[in-house]
């Protein structure tokens, strides 16, 4: 009897640039829901993970959210989660003296209110994701790595407790661009802190291989039932000419901190490159796991991950329309062959 594949779907982190994944799993639903109109992508997968931006959308798929409502979260709200303008104003002499370039508050208010109201106007916990989810993220008061997960293992005995809306700030809470997530909670499980979260993206910004890993270790899935599709938000082409040295802070870190920005691609990238090398070593002795990776690669002219200006924005959509047009029909035949 044939078995069942046992799908992940996995969300690179990349800040606004999550825009792009959003936009392309938009038009998948779509075309998937076309014979449905009740259809949710969540039932597609059996485990999303997510890393930062990605964090926030796998979260969101989870609980049910149209991810044409996820497009619009990153239009919208751009503007007030990234705003453009006051380190412009500011003398250069005080910057040195922020903690970070973005508060967190009106990141944490407004996922708060969307995840809300995707639960009936009650703040959702990981509890009531409605598919196994796992999301990373660095626990900096215990200098330890954490993957957050919904309780798909009797041992998972913490993680569902948690406010979905922190679990996805502490993932998106990029060293520079925002200070790290501290919160308290209370509800029917219990109560608990968690302090100084940040964003898992130093370690998993691709949390592609952290799906595979869960899936053979944790769920005992064989690699051979395994389909990953693995969303990317764009590689940039970080080029550092020797005519450009020497660099000071300011080139690398504000307003546009450019060492976090390698790093973080330098991560996707890398993991790629060990799925491709894993699955190739699988293949020698069995059948191995299935994987899609959809990329889009920049030249020069990478949008930043805290562009937040309309032409950014729009850009940012044409580039996943594109992609749309180039892959949703062999994202539709990857997860249904």
């Amino acid at each position: 009897m044939e078995t069942k594949s046992f799908k992940i779907l996995s969300i690179d982190g990349g800040g606004i640039r999550g825009l792009i994944p959003a936009k392309l799993l938009s038009e998948l639903e779509k075309e998937l829901k076309a014979n449905d109109s009740e259809f949710r992508l969540h039932t597609q997968f059996d485990l999303i993970c997510g890393t930062s931006t990605g964090a926030i959308l796998a979260i969101g798929i989870a609980l049910g959210i149209p991810t044409i409502d996820l497009v619009h979260f990153y239009k919208n709200h751009a503007s007030d989660i990234f705003p453009q303008s006051y380190l412009k104003v500011m003398p250069r002499s005080a910057r040195a003296f922020i903690t970070s370039i973005y508060t967190n508050r009106t990141l944490r208010e407004k996922l708060k209110e969307i995840y809300t109201k995707a639960n009936g106007g009650t703040i959702p916990l990981i509890n009531d994701l409605k598919t196994k989810v796992c999301i990373p993220t660095f626990n900096g008061n215990d200098g330890e790595i954490n993957v957050l997960k919904t309780r798909h293992r009797e041992d998972y005995a913490r993680d569902y407790r948690l406010p979905a809306h922190e679990v996805a700030l502490s993932s998106a809470s990029a060293p520079l661009y925002f200070p790290p997530n501290s919160f308290t909670y209370v509800n029917e499980f219990g109560s608990g802190a968690n302090l100084n979260m940040v964003d898992g993206g130093i370690f998993a910004n691709n949390p592609a291989f952290i799906g595979i890993l869960e899936a053979t270790e944790k769920l005992n899935i064989e690699f051979s039932d395994i389909k990953i599709l693995s969303l990317g938000t764009g590689k940039g082409k970080h080029i550092i000419k020797r005519t450009w040295l020497p660099k000071n802070f300011w080139y690398w870190f504000v307003p546009k901190p450019r060492l976090l920005e390698i790093i973080l691609d330098s991560q996707s990238q890398i993991t790629d490159q060990y799925i491709a090398f894993l699955q190739r070593t699988i293949s020698k002795r069995q059948k191995s796991f299935d994987y899609l990776r959809i990329q889009y690669e920049f030249d020069k002219d990478a949008i930043a991950l805290n562009a937040s200006g309309n032409q950014s924005l729009q850009r940012l959509e044409a580039i996943a329309d594109e992609l749309s047009k180039k892959n949703i029909y062999k994202i539709k035949n990857f997860l249904n062959q």
